[in-house]
């Protein structure tokens, strides 16, 4: 057999997967699946959310809000969704069939294949008429739930991310303090302060009372890959009411490192700081969320508000040290301590 007959062959035999293909797609069993994924994502959410809470995350207060409406949402969409798949699918399996009979028909040909040929052109061209037909269909379908999947997706991604944030919490070299809770955490990388200093890689903290960059990470390595030991402590730790100022800035090629410029007040361990978030995360979402949580506590974000004995605390707060009588640094919105800067008096409300 020439090498024009063996690609006509091949063409055809090529044609026939592609009926195999439209054939399973046409039972839009993969848009089934689709829409099953997102079912089963759905009714997680609710016990995901309840055991962020249960772990102790206060924050995202919206979160339980969001899982109701997306389930009243799935609700009220459901049925139009399995009828449209099934529509789409009664519409177009008819025409697949007939292509698939088509085929059938045309393989007692293959002895022939210069007179296959005379007969596959108008055969792929119903084959690609047909896949039109059934994707445009899918598309169909897809658009009534697509706004939901991209919801839900979303939300998953939420939680997941607050469940990282306890456990690097759970894992950490230090204790939050009393009545203190964490909000935001991210795999960072301490800029050096100077030539030959070092540039620890670790996690930043981001609770309602501090920031906090903890080492995370494997020291002394052989040539940077082999041996070494497990590093793991606080670098530094800083109030949030002796945060002067945090700016966010985009550096390296294309903008791709996520900086935080931060500098910092009179009494804290360092005067100024630069940390690259990475992660996917980005400097200014850290930088904004950051001077939220300095400026209102992101109260309006909690899901478990502070108790009244707690807002009479920090409404009466003192402002003068009791050891050295220095004014003392203002409170910001939820913390519970202060320290004086003059002589280290720690003072707890």
């Amino acid at each position: 057999m020439s090498t024009d007959q063996n690609q006509i062959l091949a063409r055809f035999d090529s044609l026939k997967a592609q009926v195999s293909e439209l054939q399973s797609g046409a039972a839009m069993t993969d848009v089934a699946s689709e829409v099953s994924d997102i079912v089963s994502d759905l009714s997680k959410l609710p016990s995901e959310v309840e055991r962020v809470r249960s772990r102790g995350y206060q924050f995202a207060a919206y979160l339980e809000r969001k899982v109701e409406v997306l389930a009243r949402r799935w609700d009220e969409m459901r049925r139009q969704v399995e009828h449209a798949i099934n529509q789409e699918g009664f519409q177009i399996r008819p025409e697949v069939e007939r292509l698939h009979a088509r085929g059938e028909k045309l393989d007692f040909m293959r002895a022939k294949p210069i007179a296959l040929e005379q007969q596959i052109g108008d055969y792929e061209t119903d084959v690609r008429a047909a896949r039109a037909r059934l994707d445009a269909g899918k598309a169909r379908v897809k658009v009534l739930y697509a706004t939901l999947d991209n919801d839900v997706e979303q939300t998953v991604t939420q939680v997941s991310q607050i469940h990282w944030y306890l456990d690097q919490l759970d894992e950490a070299s230090f204790k939050l303090l009393a009545g203190e809770s964490l909000f935001l955490a991210a795999t960072a990388e301490q800029q050096a302060q100077g030539r030959g200093k070092e540039t620890p890689d670790g996690i930043l903290y981001l609770t309602d009372q501090r920031l906090i960059f903890e080492q995370k990470e494997k020291t002394g390595k052989t040539l940077g890959f082999f041996g070494g030991k497990m590093t793991q402590e606080v670098e530094w730790e800083v109030p949030l009411n002796l945060v002067e100022s945090v700016k966010a800035e985009n550096k390296g090629l294309f903008g791709g490192k996520d900086m935080l410029n931060f500098s910092f007040k009179s009494g804290a361990p360092l005067e100024q700081v630069t940390i690259e978030v990475k992660g996917g995360v980005q400097s200014k979402f850290w930088a904004a969320q950051i001077e939220r949580m300095i400026h209102t506590g992101l109260n309006d974000e909690r899901a478990i508000q502070p108790d009244a004995e707690t807002l009479e605390a920090i409404r009466t707060a003192p402002t003068a040290c009791p050891v050295c009588r220095a004014t003392l640094p203002a409170l910001v919105a939820n913390q519970r301590q202060i320290e004086c800067e003059y002589c280290g008096t720690v003072i707890r409300v």
